[in-house]
């Protein structure tokens, strides 16, 4: 069964499966509004925010209501 494994690349979010060494891209799709739309969904469904750490600093991702 194949491992499947999300990242972000130069121009989408991809999603697929990676070689055995898990360094390279062996087949990917790009899911970039579908990943986009779900983590708003899930964030919104559970009330939650997800922080995180950059070299240049902090920051939250978050859905709010306009």
């Amino acid at each position: 069964m194949p491992n499947y494994h999300v990242g972000c690349g130069a121009f989408a979010i991809y999603a697929g499966t990676l070689n055995k060494k898990g360094d390279t891209w062996k087949e990917k799709t790009s899911v970039t509004n579908e990943a986009l739309g779900a983590v708003a969904q899930y964030l919104l469904m559970e009330d939650k925010e997800y922080r995180f750490n950059l070299e240049d600093g902090e920051y939250v991702l978050k859905v709010e209501r306009r």
